[in-house]
């Protein structure tokens, strides 16, 4: 027999507060009036004090409003505090780009944690760069910590968008110096912040010339150009009605041209970039170039040079670091004067600068390259000789290669991709079958094993292969057989291991740089079975469409590509 046994009825509180909410509507049972703005709230006391610490602690510590029968609330709109009362009773609020100020201003008085954590997600969402700067502040205010980090890193990472915008003229003095101080301002160069700060001083001159040496003097002068800081800085107004501003002019000047002290001094962050790297141009020739395509401006620019000329070369991100392993180089105009290479290099954006690293143990082009924590992983590829199923491990820390796991299948010019954690391998050339593959692996660094997952459409090599969520993507490629070169898009479901057909490319490309960024893949050079591409396109996931951008400076394929 059962003694006891103990029941729990999941809806009771909602029920129980269902009818303690019509109670309120009909005016029964409540036993205190709340007046906001001359607007009387009638509610029971224990509900409201059961969600509102701020209530709870006015009615039950003693204090003089326990006594009376109306209570005045003040620093709170009479609006936002009936949806307030009924997100008490109900649990359930609509918040709206018009009312989530004054929901979180009242939560926050309320002591209506769970509500204003839910507001400072929804304006997360709403960040954009004409408000960012607003939000910030309100973060700021209400003590949102997430919401704050988040939109100061929006503002750092769209920097060249909010300069522009009404909110940053309107900066106080403080936020702007915060600003000026953090090297995480995703700027081009030194300039575009010495533009910012002359827009802000010059918008408002009257009021504002006496902060000009305050200011400027967070600007690294130092890292500007001579001839920008001799004819342009000098004729600013503000700095010609300032000795101080000249003072720090002149010093910068100085200090250019002695240049040992530019190497104390620390560039601001660049905003994110692809950048496309080696490769083969439209002349045959293999590349050690390096070129940069900014976002905001739909624009290419020529970065430093690899320390060496390689085409079918593999790259990848990490870190803030761009690594690029691998690929041959011709001694000659044969084949059989190929070098296939080991070696690997990285590329620091913010010295901007490329250095040599610890070669592979393997020598191979074609070589699929990605990043996982601090390891770089390549894998397969091809030397003069035979195809690869080796995967050799980077680890960035150590310093230091070692051999893992081997695919089941031999690929070079695979498409290579990073999904929930996982390594996926599609396609590529076998060389010793003398075919193009279909299959793809999928490699789990936790349990060190591989296996197959569903094949694509078309066997291929040259592919590109990306991961957006729990999708991935295939693009491109060709099939050595026919010679045929592909405008193909596929997308695979990790979850349901199915593949489907996509809306095809622009233009056919086979070993294409690819990269990703803010939901959108792009694809630059590649070869289209007749010549090496400098266009670029961009593929929208949502849309599926595709969309043209600007142009590559030089044609190129074999080229690596990533985004930092």
């Amino acid at each position: 027999m059962i003694e006891s046994r103990t029941f729990t009825v999941s809806n009771q509180s909602q029920c129980a507060f269902k009818v303690m909410n019509e109670l309120r509507l009909r005016k029964l049972l409540c036993d205190v009036i709340l007046t906001v703005e001359e607007k009387d709230f009638i509610v029971h006391k224990v509900v409201v004090c059961g969600c509102s610490p701020y209530l709870c602690a006015m009615f039950t510590n003693g204090m003089l409003e326990s006594e009376k029968t109306t209570v005045e609330i003040k620093g709170l709109e009479s609006w936002a505090m009936e949806l307030l009362i009924d997100f008490m009773y109900t649990s359930s609020i609509e918040i709206t780009v018009e009312n989530v100020q004054g929901i979180l201003q009242g939560a926050s008085l309320l002591g209506l944690h769970s509500l204003r954590k839910m507001c400072a997600s929804f304006l997360q969402l709403q960040l954009t760069a004409s408000n960012c700067l607003g939000i910030q502040f309100l973060a700021d205010m209400y003590m949102c910590g997430e919401l704050e980090s988040a939109a100061q890193q929006f503002i750092y990472q769209n920097f060249l968008e909010v300069m522009h915008c009404e909110e940053f003229v309107q900066l106080s003095e403080d936020r702007l110096v915060m600003l000026l101080k953090s090297d995480k301002l995703q700027v081009l160069n030194e300039q575009q912040v010495m533009e910012a700060v002359s827009t802000w001083l010059q918008w408002d001159p009257a009021n504002r010339l006496h902060f000009a040496c305050n200011v400027l003097q967070y600007v690294k002068l130092p890292l500007l150009e001579l001839s920008y800081l001799e004819n342009v800085v000098v004729q600013l107004e503000f700095v010609k009605n300032c000795p101080k501003c000249q003072l720090l002019i002149s010093k910068a000047i100085t200090a250019l041209h002695d240049g040992s002290v530019l190497q104390h001094i620390t560039p601001r962050a660049q905003p994110l970039c692809i950048y496309v790297l080696g490769g083969r141009n439209g002349t045959d020739c293999q590349l050690k170039s390096t070129e940069r395509y900014d976002f905001l401006l739909d624009q290419w620019n020529t970065v430093c040079n690899m320390n060496i000329a390689r085409t079918a070369v593999g790259a990848c991100s990490l870190n803030g670091m761009i690594y690029a392993l691998g690929g041959e180089c011709a001694l000659a105009d044969t084949q059989e004067d190929t070098l296939y290479l080991r070696r690997m290099e990285c590329y620091d954006p913010v010295r901007r600068e490329w250095l040599p690293l610890q070669e592979m143990k393997v020598a191979r082009s074609f070589v699929a390259v990605t990043g996982i924590g601090r390891h770089v992983y390549a894998i397969g590829g091809e030397d003069r000789s035979c195809s690869y199923n080796i995967m050799e491990i980077y680890d960035t820390q150590k310093e230091m290669w070692w051999f893992g796991p081997s695919m089941k299948r031999k690929r070079a010019g695979a498409g290579i991709c990073v999904c929930d954690g996982k390594i996926y391998v599609a396609g590529g050339y076998d060389k010793n079958l003398h075919m193009d593959r279909a299959s793809v692996e999928c490699y789990d660094p936790s349990t060190e094993e591989w296996s197959f997952v569903s094949e694509m459409e078309k066997a291929r090599s040259g592919l590109s292969l990306v991961c957006i969520d729990e999708f991935i993507y295939a693009f491109g490629g060709r099939y050595k057989h026919t010679d045929q070169y592909f405008d193909l898009a596929e997308r695979f479901n990790t979850l349901t291991n199915q593949w489907v057909t996509l809306k095809p490319m622009n233009t056919p490309r086979a070993w294409p740089g690819t990269a990703v960024y803010d939901g959108k893949i792009y694809l630059m050079g590649g070869f289209d079975g007749a010549n090496r591409l400098r266009s670029a396109e961009a593929y929208d996931v949502t849309g599926d469409f595709w969309t043209f951008i600007s142009n590559m400076i030089v044609s190129r394929a074999g080229c690596g590509a990533a985004v930092v």
